[in-house]
């Protein structure tokens, strides 16, 4: 029975004031003009989750497994009335709507000043205003690699190529004349289910219709004014950028189109679910540089119309960067609850960990891979060395080789060598690069534009490589000229090869070549969400996303198809896949399709090794549950069932729980709704980002199969854990579930080290149930800062361990410290210095920058620099910021050595901070300013903190026990006592809490004075 829920809508309420800014925005974007765009979410629930309760108007949430129907009467009632309270509202406020939503959110757009926000959060009816974000896409026949077509694939055994369902692809538009998007030969077999479900439109604007019985339906939005960033643009769903075309093709372009670019057989190329029909959404807008961007309104509306319309799978490569709660998530929690399937991508800011984006678990977050072809090419160097790269296209004869870095004009600039090995223009010397292969590094501007810089300085070819610091993945690009692109370490030893005698270097032509797949590309967004503390696994699963072969808008550059990469093209993988599902199964809610998706998914390579990204081992952070397998998915054996529910559970103890609640502040909003932990979520993996010792959590699973079967449990556990499950077999009918419990238990791994294991459950009948384990013993949970302003007194510290042992805890201070002051003026943006080392400062130093020595006495414990200035906060409403606002980097180097030590880093208040390394030593300290509004002078203090330093104590601190046995997972409270602090002054000391050997976390206690 499924449960009623809570009004979602008070989660953006805790969200509000996480939406302030645009997330990279500059300081004058963030103040904004006097008039901006904002959503105004009104009370009470859209149609996709209204379960009743107004007067004479029936629910008309959708029932388990069905679809909601927005033309019944309750329906238009409810939609009438939700009209009537908006009214209401506008009346009231005196404000004017502009798009109005009604089924995924209840709500409206409108362009507001302050006052009018003002006016509206204190007008009865309103939930929450949220100031519009900004959101951008996330970015070789593939249907033969996941085992879809040929004589043995999943079309031809199961006669199912998506008939029934509609795929709503939110995006750049498309474009209609691509023969991806031709009309399917009549009769359609699906006739009737289509036309008992589709209520949408075909809106082309000013040109004429263009929808089919392919692509039925198409909508375009631009309230915001982003169809006039680019002169090429189509105000109609058509596609100038080549995203959406691209995305939309991958997910359901019809079968067996032919793929040529520059006189390459490409193949022919075929969309996951051929058979599918197609609703598009243009939502997003070039930027005429091969970006594109749109407003979170537009996204909202379109998610809206999209659930109105009757899709049952929305493809959603977009994303904001940000794990904050919004609009977005709320639509597409409404989605989900009214039974659409929500395939998003995990976003292109890999290979580091915690940058995952869509990560709420009502969306299937989707992570990229490599296909087990990719386009090679040769590199043979004058000394007999052979390499190689990733490159499309002709190869060069044997030419001179030049680093870029070395191919500067003589007469140049600091800032100019310092940009050129990336080769942007202006900065290489024509007479350097002329007929030589030249090589680039990756970043600053695009890797396309990098040829065609080249290309004018009359250069041969290019081997772009990875610099050290951006292990990213590798792409078969297009370019202007040969080109081959390198990984770290073939990009290391080319540099290296470049500084000999007279280097020379051969490029081959681009073979299709097969490799050991799959592997995550690069680039690819990886988990831990933050969100959840880490206890919610996400990606889900990952799909092929490099070097992806479909359609494209011939718009900008003639081409009707492209090679492209990024999650954005593995997301449509999925949407597609899901849609097959879905075909199938047509009862089946979201979750179950995902779940079906997930436990058939694979977790190794093809042959049975460790899946690998950019040169390293991956694991179910960089791709979930593993590579989807469509085969697998439609007879799963098992679903991991969850629901809307649920979700809000998941929610509300999301936002209770102190490891997590990224964007999710603002508890009261939950008071008195049930909570789960983000771990217990009846989800298909199992994520411990925060045990400590031991965690226990449960899992039930429902037989969706025909028979009665029994399953048995294999555990791979984790390196150093334990693993068990009970019951280990489970016996189940038909349609009923059953619970086990999973147990884990640290058993000498590693702490603060994720390592992944494995529970598959297998019957008899050939299903294979498996769900990635996630572990990360937590070495101490403790805080960070004991924070007090009286002079003397005393505190309870609880510490829990994830040791069995001894804790040793040892006190240093109090100190004072030592204060200096100075004062910059002016902005320093003009002076582009390598920050790497103290011997890179320009000379002579400029006004906008100072420089200081940083002494620490031989003994010290925990020091640290404290920097304060005046600045105002640049990331508040414009009419709030004080002047000057700015900002300023503080950098620390060995004295001796002009070594870079490390950054500061920045509180909420400006202040920044900086931890020396322990015990003694001579330090510079750089300060560097940005931005200053008004040019004007800025004064900074910094005060240096040596605690337990011979000779600088100014007060007292102690803590007992300073010895304890104790179990993993049990608590500890420390006394801390502090005295002698003189009033007026911040002192700081630092407790070291440890297991005698190691120091496991430093408490720093700040005596405020």
């Amino acid at each position: 029975m499924r449960r009623s829920i809570a009004v979602p809508a008070v989660l953006l309420m805790m969200a509000a004031a996480g939406l302030t800014v645009l997330p990279g925005a500059s300081a004058a974007e963030q103040a904004g003009p006097a008039v901006a765009r904002y959503l105004v979410q009104l009370s009470g629930e859209p149609l996709a989750t209204y379960d009743g309760g107004v007067p004479g108007i029936p629910a008309t949430r959708p029932g388990e497994g069905a679809r909601l129907d927005g033309r019944t009467a309750a329906a238009g009632e409810y939609r009438a009335y939700l009209g009537e309270q908006r009214a209401t509202v506008l009346r009231a406020s005196g404000v004017t709507a502009g798009a109005t939503m009604d089924t995924a959110f209840n709500g409206f757009a409108a362009e507001l000043t302050a006052a009018d926000v003002s006016r509206l959060r204190a007008t009865d009816g309103v939930a929450a205003v949220l100031p519009d974000r900004r959101v951008t896409i996330h970015t070789s026949n593939t249907s033969s690699y996941l085992g879809l077509s040929g004589r043995t694939g999943l079309w031809k055994t199961g006669k199912n190529t998506g008939e029934g369902v509609v795929i709503g692809v939110i995006d750049t538009g498309y474009w209609p004349e691509s023969p991806s998007f031709a009309a399917l030969p009549e009769p359609r077999p699906d006739r009737r289910i289509i036309d008992a479900k589709w209520h949408g439109v075909c809106d082309f604007g000013d040109e004429k219709p263009l929808c089919n019985n392919k692509v039925i339906g198409a909508r375009w939005y631009d309230n915001d004014g982003m169809g006039d960033l680019y002169d090429g643009e189509f105000h109609s769903p058509r596609d100038s950028n080549g995203h959406g075309t691209h995305t939309a093709s991958t997910a359901a372009g019809l079968s067996g189109v032919p793929a040529k670019l520059d006189g390459l057989d490409l193949g022919r190329i075929t969309g996951m679910a051929p058979g599918a029909r197609l609703a598009i959404y243009k939502a997003l807008w070039s930027d005429g540089a091969g970006g594109a961007y749109g407003s979170g309104a537009d996204l909202v509306n379109a998610i809206d119309d999209a659930v109105s319309d009757g899709v049952d799978v929305i493809n959603y490569s977009v994303g904001d960067g940000s794990e904050v709660f919004n609009a977005i998530d709320e639509a597409f929690f409404n989605a989900a609850a009214a039974g659409v399937f929500v395939s998003a991508s995990a976003g292109n800011s890999g290979p580091d960990d915690s940058t995952v984006d869509n990560t709420l678990p009502w969306v299937t977050t989707v992570a990229a891979t490599e296909q087990d072809h990719r386009f090679l090419k040769n590199i043979t160097l004058g000394n007999g060395m052979k390499l190689s790269g990733v490159g499309l296209g002709a190869g060069t004869k044997r030419v001179s080789l030049i680093d870029a870095a070395d191919a500067v004009a003589d007469d140049a600039d600091g800032g100019t060598r310092l940009d050129a090995p990336y080769c942007l223009p202006d900065r290489l010397d024509p007479a350097k690069v002329r007929g030589r292969v030249v090589l680039c590094a990756r970043g600053d501007n695009g890797r396309v534009a990098k040829g065609e810089v080249l290309a004018a300085l009359g250069a041969a070819g290019m081997i772009l490589y990875q610099p050290v610091w951006d292990p990213n993945g590798l792409m078969a690009d297009r370019h202007v000229l040969p080109a081959v692109h390198v990984d770290v370490d073939t990009g290391t030893a080319l540099r290296a090869y470049a500084k000999e005698e007279n280097p020379t270097v051969t490029l081959g032509t681009g073979r299709w070549t097969a490799v050991t797949w799959p592997a995550v590309g690069g680039f690819s967004s990886a988990g831990p969400s933050l969100l959840t503390g880490a206890d919610l696994l996400k990606p889900d699963l990952a799909a092929p996303g490099v070097d992806v072969v479909a359609a494209v808008s011939p718009a900008e550059s003639g081409d009707t198809v492209a090679l492209m990469s990024g999650t954005s093209m593995a997301a449509p993988h999925i949407a597609g896949i899901a849609a097959l599902v879905r075909s199938a199964h047509p009862g089946w809610t979201p979750d179950m399709v995902k779940s079906a998706l997930m436990t058939s998914a694979s977790a190794v390579t093809n042959r049975g090794g460790t899946i690998q990204k950019a040169g390293e081992d991956a694991n179910a952070l960089d791709y979930g549950a593993g590579e989807v397998r469509p085969s697998g998915a439609l007879d799963p054996g098992l679903v991991f069932g969850n629901d809307a529910g649920d979700w809000m559970d998941f929610l509300c103890g999301v936002a209770a729980d102190p490891a997590g609640h990224v964007g999710l502040d603002g508890l009261a909003a939950c008071e008195g709704h049930a909570t789960i932990a983000a771990a217990d979520l009846n989800y298909p993996s199992v994520s411990f980002g925060t045990m400590l010792g031991t965690r226990t959590t449960t899992r039930t699973v429902t037989n969706v199969g025909r028979k009665t079967s029994r399953y048995t449990v294999d555990i791979d556990a984790p390196d150093g854990y334990r693993v068990t499950v009970n019951p280990k077999t489970l016996t189940i009918r038909p349609g009923a579930s059953a619970t086990v419990t999973i147990t884990v238990s640290h058993a000498g791994g590693a702490f603060d080290t994720w390592v992944e294991g494995g529970l598959t459950w297998r019957d008899t009948q050939g299903h294979r149930v498996r769900i990635p384990l996630m572990v990360r013993n937590t070495e101490i949970e403790a805080p960070y800062d004991v924070n007090t302003t009286a002079t003397s007194g005393t505190q309870t510290v609880s510490v829990r361990a994830g040791w069995q042992g001894t804790l040793v805890a040892k006190a240093s201070g109090l100190t004072a410290g030592t204060t200096a002051a100075g004062t910059i003026v002016g902005d320093s943006s003009d002076h582009v210095w390598d920050e790497t080392d103290l011997a890179n400062l320009p000379s002579p130093l400029p006004g906008s920058m100072l420089t200081a020595p940083i002494h620490v006495p031989d003994g010290s414990a925990g020091s640290q620099v404290r920097i304060a200035a005046q600045y105002g906060d640049c990331l508040a409403p414009a009419a709030e910021q004080a002047t000057p606002c700015g900002y300023y980097l503080p950098w620390f180097f060995e004295a001796t050595t002009g070594e870079r030590v490390g950054v500061g880093a920045f509180s909420r208040d400006g202040t920044a901070m900086f931890d020396l390394p322990d015990g003694g030593g001579d330090y510079v300290m750089v300060i560097d300013q940005h931005q200053l509004r008004d040019g004007a002078g800025q004064d900074f203090t910094w005060t240096v903190y040596t605690p337990g330093a011979p000779g600088t104590g100014s007060g007292t601190l102690s803590v007992s026990p300073d010895r304890v046995a104790l179990a993993a997972g049990s608590t500890v409270d420390l006394t801390v006592t502090w005295a002698d602090a003189e009033p007026g002054r911040r002192h700081q000391g630092v407790i070291e809490v440890g297991d005698g050997t190691t120091v496991h976390r430093r408490i720093r206690v700040n005596v405020l004075g």
